[in-house]
């Protein structure tokens, strides 16, 4: 089946929804409103010829950004799978039309942004657990636990099995692992509080 990918540019309608799949998958819903203009040949001037309504569904890390970037009103563009959807709900059916969002950004022709690179996308930025050093000792904690129990597993690949870790020596990466300090452990994260 052929795949049709579009761009649209508009205004936010609402504040993004942030929901999960059954799979507890996060993702996001939002509507995008894109006036047509058009010249009007009479005066030479652009006139708004009619307002498009977009819905628009963006997934997993994307949509976590999205719900902490975006607001109602701001200027966007989005890039994605375009699905044309008809309903029927009692006597009243329409038809819908839905992105399947790939790339949303800022429309940067109306207005400057700045970027905030994350490590770990969280739907709620006021979350203790979203400090950096926080998601820094996660990781670390995990890793060591990976390491105890004679196993890696790649979090970030749910399809990964989880593999054995073997060591050729008693040192890794200039640390030797049996002699290591575990007490060095109970302070990261807690510099400069």
């Amino acid at each position: 089946m052929n795949e049709t990918y579009v761009t649209v540019s508009g205004n936010v309608v609402g504040d993004p929804v942030v929901r999960a799949t059954r799979a507890n998958v996060p993702f996001v819903t939002f509507r995008v409103a894109s006036n047509v203009r058009r010249v009007d040949v009479k005066t030479g001037e652009y006139i708004d010829a009619g307002t498009n309504f977009v819905n628009v569904t963006a997934f997993r890390a994307l949509g976590v950004n999205l719900s902490n970037s975006l607001k109602k009103g701001e200027p966007v563009i989005v890039y994605g799978r375009m699905r044309i959807n008809q309903w029927v709900n009692g006597d009243r059916s329409g038809t819908t039309v839905e992105i399947d969002a790939y790339n949303v950004g800022h429309d940067l022709n109306r207005g400057q942004t700045q970027f905030l690179k994350v490590a770990k996308p969280q739907i709620n930025q006021n979350d203790r657990m979203a400090d950096p050093e926080v998601q820094d000792a996660a990781d670390q904690l995990d890793r060591d636990a990976a390491m105890s129990d004679g196993t890696f597993h790649d979090e970030d690949d749910p399809d990964d099995e989880a593999l054995p870790v073997s060591f050729s020596g008693p040192a890794v990466g200039g640390i030797d692992v049996a002699a290591a300090d575990t007490d060095a452990y109970e302070s990261v994260g807690a510099s400069g509080r």
